[in-house]
């Protein structure tokens, strides 16, 4: 009787719970892969995140499908192994980051797909722990799955099917960013912004180089190809566009680039409109006609449009932002001014009106005017597919390579670009240039809602397809140049249009360079501040205007720096105070004037001073005497070297932003030359 109650007895809870454990622990790592298989797609544009992705799913699933076959204690071990590797992952990208991998740079905030992968891994290597401490690993069989396979399956589909419109839901591409697209913490692509990278010359300080920025500086592209930006609403959403916003743009004259069809015959109509055209945002829509074009891309680039033109006008008040995380990047003495909210820079919105990585407002004084965003992907390539392929040859991605930037307290500054030796100015760093960006305009814009700033701020494209397709040339065809001219203002955007033989690069820079000092120069108004740094007067006062030289950065490699001038041009007062008016930059003095580059064309005259005689004081030169040109001096005075020299105003003058003194100050040009008076832009 023993016997029999013996072999009739049913089996041990211990035993059930250990197979239950190794049931559990398969059955995870599973449902953890398959999530992670779901992934991979999702993250294409970024290769080595991609690969991870597939190695981490393959080794789950490998794992999870042998223990529920084989069991056993090597394979719980394995098990315990791959899925605690996984959620450590998920923990440092939830948290800090994982700097040396593509897409995972910045830390990202939890969302539901992810949270459930990360759960179900846990939930594998916890179980796999249990039964290996319970000693009872063997696998079991198929009826014993039922209810916790169903359950494991139910939770990771339902991840995988949140995950593809959520966690990377760049289909909808104007659409507002909904639930789940949580943005990262800030941070500061300018890490380095304070360190001294012994980098030097500067030919332009671009102070806040049109565009960025940088600048032009859109969320990080996942899966930017897919099918539709969503659609205005139709039940009358607000598209009004803020009064005055009308884009003063320097162009170049362009017709749409051939080529940017992705695999789509195009629907162009026989004879097909060029592009960029003219955008007017209250009237409706036009993108027919242009050839590449395919019906998605146009459908895609006007729901982008009518979505920006509905959701923009929120962020209209620029004293808002601040609080909204946006900061400005310096650039206001271009004309227009650039927000950018870095955190938005490493979220998952692509194309998002809501939630722009930056913000363009057009200067006019102390007033800033909402007319564009800037959309930016986070370190993609600018002939990534999926990008170029969103609208085609209506849209043009741009990056900003050239931009040199520096950290301040209240966000990285725009300070310069590099010079043609490919160096910063001192104290600033060339970063954030490898993430595409494109604009929305909300306002009129003669080269297309699409259109980039122009000068040295119209940034990067990509060079295969030949000409830009996102600037024009409307505007620059008057018949008569003074009509296109203004009296400059620093007061205004600056604008040195209308000069005849002028290019639209020479153009550019001039307007950059003028841009930058009066943004910059006046760090130097107090003169015990530049006497402080090695100012010295050289006692020309009487004249009206006093110069004030730094001699030892002459023949220094920094040249047209409002951080290092070579001279200081300061107008005396009534009262006996000193009004900084100009800078007076100084090439090297083994430099002739025919050796000086073509900065500005006709805009930029250089000169020289060889009729004066100065003291012989090797700190503190001051001119006391004239001489005839290239002759001696009058001993003790002597001549010093000839260094060509150029102004650059920061207040209006009669001849313009780079006028040269009169009388005796004028100095000499290049033989041949007339002395030439900027009237166009002057002020009188």
């Amino acid at each position: 009787m023993t016997d029999i109650a013996h072999e009739t007895e049913p089996k041990s809870p211990t035993a059930w719970t250990a197979v239950s454990a190794t049931q559990i622990a398969g059955l995870a790592s599973i449902g953890a892969g398959a999530i992670h298989a779901a992934a991979i797609g999702i993250h294409a544009e970024h290769p080595s995140l991609s690969r991870l992705f597939v190695i981490v799913a393959v080794a789950q699933l490998a794992v999870g499908l042998v223990t529920l076959i084989r069991g056993g204690r090597a394979m719980l071990a394995l098990t315990l192994l791959v899925n605690a590797g996984a959620v450590a992952g998920w923990v440092l990208t939830r948290t800090t980051g994982i700097s040396w991998i593509s897409g995972l740079e910045a830390a990202e905030d939890t969302q539901f797909a992810d949270t459930v992968c990360a759960a179900l891994g846990a939930l594998a290597g916890g179980a796999a722990v249990v039964g290996i401490l319970r000693g009872r690993t063997r696998s079991v069989g198929a009826a014993r799955l039922g209810l916790p396979a169903v359950a494991v399956a139910a939770l990771s589909v339902g991840a995988m099917m949140y995950g593809a419109t959520h966690v990377h839901s760049h289909g909808d591409a104007a659409e507002s960013a909904a639930e789940g697209h949580e943005h990262g913490s800030e941070s500061d692509p300018v890490t380095a912004a304070t360190e001294d990278d012994t980098h030097h010359t500067t030919t332009i300080d671009d102070g806040a180089v049109a565009e960025v920025a940088a600048t032009e500086t859109e969320a990080t592209a996942h899966g930017h190809g897919d099918e539709g930006a969503a659609a205005a609403d139709e039940d009358g959403h607000d598209t009004t566009v803020p009064d005055g916003a009308v884009a003063e743009v320097a162009a170049t004259e362009t017709e749409a680039a051939a080529g940017h069809g992705h695999g789509e015959e195009a629907t162009a109509t026989p004879t097909a409109l060029t592009w960029p055209r003219p955008f007017d945002p209250n009237a409706p829509i036009d993108f027919s006609g242009v050839e590449g074009v395919t019906p998605e891309q146009e459908a895609r680039a006007t729901a982008l449009v009518e979505a920006t033109m509905r959701d923009l006008p929120q962020f209209a008040d620029v004293t808002t932002l601040a609080a909204l995380g946006y900061r400005s990047i310096g650039d206001q003495g271009t004309g227009f001014e650039h927000f950018i909210n870095y955190g938005y820079i490493a979220d998952d919105a692509f194309l998002d009106p809501t939630k722009p990585e930056s913000l363009v407002y057009q200067v006019d004084g102390e007033s800033r005017t909402l007319v564009s965003a800037m959309f930016i992907a986070k370190s993609t390539a600018l002939d990534d597919p999926e990008l170029v392929d969103y609208g085609g040859p209506l849209m043009q991605w741009h990056n900003h390579p050239n931009l040199c930037w520096i950290g301040t307290d209240d966000g990285p500054k725009v300070v310069g670009v590099l010079d043609d030796a490919g160096n910063c100015p001192d104290g600033s760093v060339n970063a954030g240039g490898d993430s595409p960006m494109v604009h929305v305009w909300i306002a009129p814009h003669e080269c297309g809602p699409f259109a980039a700033l122009e000068g040295h701020g119209a940034g990067a494209a990509d060079a295969a397809p030949g000409e830009r397709t996102d600037q024009c040339g409307h505007g620059h065809e008057a018949a008569e140049p003074a009509a296109a001219t203004a009296a400059y203002d620093p007061k205004k955007p600056i604008d040195l249009s209308g000069v005849e033989g002028v290019t639209l690069e020479q153009q550019a820079f001039a307007e950059n360079l003028v841009a930058v000092n009066v943004v910059q120069l006046p760090q130097w108004s107090d003169p015990k501040v530049a006497e402080a740094a090695g100012f010295h007067s050289i006692g020309d006062a009487a004249t009206g205007h006093e110069h004030y030289i730094q001699w030892d950065w002459i023949n220094d490699d920094v040249w047209l720096d409002p951080d290092a001038p070579e001279s200081l041009v300061f107008e005396p007062q009534p009262d006996g105070t000193k009004k900084l008016v100009s800078a007076m930059y100084m090439l090297p003095d083994t430099m002739t004037l025919d050796q000086v580059p073509d900065f500005g064309g006709a805009l930029m005259q250089w000169h020289i001073h060889d009729n004066l005689c100065f003291t012989d004081d090797p700190e503190a030169p001051l001119v006391r005497g004239l001489r005839e040109p290239g002759g001696p001096c009058a001993p003790p005075l002597v001549a010093l070297a000839q260094a060509p020299m150029i102004h650059v105003w920061i207040t209006p003058t009669p001849c313009g932003p780079f006028a040269a003194l009169e009388g005796l100050g004028a100095g000499a040009i290049e033989p041949g030359e007339e002395r030439w008076c900027d009237h166009a832009h002057g002020s009188g």
